[in-house]
């Protein structure tokens, strides 16, 4: 009886045992995965991870070891959504505890989170904007990238973008984020798909590289205040002419820009005397034969294929990957950034949302205190709407200056009904001195 015990005692032992190894191994392979830029994949906890350095607990050859990366070597990092399964308590290490991670200082922390230039090597940052100019992608995040690269020495900023397009006071403040930088480093725009408003910062950068199946243009402009198609289409050439003269002195054809926003123009291709492409906006007079790019009745959307045979951007032909644009552009020694960019944009986004919802919410405020000053049938209402209305002037005027410190001045112009402060400010205290003197005993 007690040999039966024993046996099954040992046998419980065991399969406890059995079940923590495979709760081991387990937490390791659905765990955290850290890929480097040679194909290398390490599976397991990552523990830590700044702009220098990427620290995981994993295995090799069966050993468990704590790996401390180079942030330069590591081409991803996924973060397991699901806790690591843990063996069960009574079962013991069947390796050495791994030693904790010593406390660092405050300025060791700073230091720890510069990634170093390598002398002879380009560094760089991936920047990416993804989604609707105005919801998805704001300057702030622009803004924290850029202030980033110059911080740490990156020499070129490849912005990757895949957008819709979205509102234009988003795109040409970014524009102007950007030419504060012009000179630090190069900028270079990696297309997956840039429509509408993606046009401005685009013709920003230095290049334009298009992917396989990538399209670029069809950025006309409306806006909901005007309510007037002539309004909209002189402020689309006026749009046109002023961003085509930027996209020439960033080294692009600046003829492409008027046909990607206004349908009256064109574009024409055509062989000059030295057997290379030109352009023109107007086919009289070309006798050597001219092939159409954009005809004067349609909205210029430039295609990967249009790009590569007139040459009129970089391309890639395998893919969409950073190791073939670097490839593209003869950048043959380098080091990647890290994934700042990645953060910076993302972390942006809620901030941000977060001013235009209070400037919206804001807005209704005030123009609810009109309706309700229009209505007042006494004096006594109509003081308490106007007090309301100063309120959330008020309010208005510290979100603007909210905004303006978030790299944003020009919100404001995507509201159909954004508050005139000056003229609000002087309309209020005039109605209430003429309240007074009207009412004063």
């Amino acid at each position: 009886m007690m040999m039966s015990i024993n046996r099954t005692r040992r046998t419980c032992i065991n399969l406890i045992a059995i079940a923590g190894a495979l709760l081991a191994t387990a937490s390791m392979s659905l765990g955290d995965e850290v890929i480097l830029r040679d194909g290398t994949i390490h599976t397991g906890k990552v523990v830590s991870q700044n702009r220098r350095t990427v620290i995981i607990d994993t295995e090799l050859h069966g050993i468990s070891t704590r790996l401390n990366l180079d942030r330069r070597t590591v081409k991803s990092i996924v973060i397991s959504d699901d806790p690591l399964p843990t063996a069960p308590s009574a079962t013991p290490s069947s390796s050495p505890s791994l030693p904790s991670i010593p406390s660092i200082t405050a300025a060791e922390e700073e230091d720890e989170s510069r990634v170093l230039k390598r002398d002879g090597y380009n560094l760089v940052l991936e920047v990416p904007l993804k989604g609707t100019f105005g919801q998805d992608i704001y300057p702030l995040g622009i803004a924290k990238s850029l202030e980033y690269a110059k911080e740490v020495g990156v020499t070129d900023v490849v912005f990757r973008i895949n957008s819709g397009g979205g509102e234009v006071w988003c795109a040409t403040d970014m524009v102007e984020i950007m030419n504060e930088y012009r000179g630090e480093f190069k900028m270079h725009m990696l297309i997956e798909s840039a429509i509408s408003a993606s046009i401005w910062p685009s013709f920003t950068c230095d290049t334009i590289t298009m992917v396989p199946g990538s399209d670029f243009g069809g950025a006309v402009v409306y806006r909901m205040s005007t309510g007037n198609l002539e309004v909209d289409k002189k402020m689309n050439s006026i749009y046109a002419n002023k961003l085509s003269s930027a996209a020439e002195a960033n080294g692009h054809e600046g003829i492409l820009v008027p046909a990607m926003i206004v349908s009256d123009n064109a574009v024409y291709a055509y062989k000059d005397e030295n057997g290379e492409w030109a352009f023109t906006d107007n086919a009289e007079g070309l006798t050597g034969g001219y092939e159409v790019i954009d005809g004067p009745d349609t909205i210029l959307t430039l295609k990967h294929s249009q790009a590569k045979k007139y040459g009129l951007a970089y391309t890639l032909e395998e893919g969409r990957s950073l190791e073939e644009f670097c490839e593209v552009h003869g950048i043959e020694k380098w080091d990647n950034a890290g994934d700042y960019g990645h953060e910076a944009v993302d972390e942006a986004v809620e901030d941000c949302k977060r001013i235009r919802d209070r400037l919206e919410a804001t807005i209704a405020g005030f123009r609810t205190g009109q309706v309700d000053f229009n209505n007042a049938q006494y004096i006594r209402y109509a003081g308490s709407a106007l007090n309301d209305m100063n309120k959330y002037l008020g309010q208005y005027k510290r979100l603007l200056k909210d905004a303006e410190e978030m790299h944003m001045p020009s919100i404001v112009d995507s509201f159909g009904e954004a508050i005139d402060v000056t003229y609000w400010q002087n309309w209020i205290q005039d109605t209430k001195r003429d309240l007074r003197n009207r009412f004063r005993p």
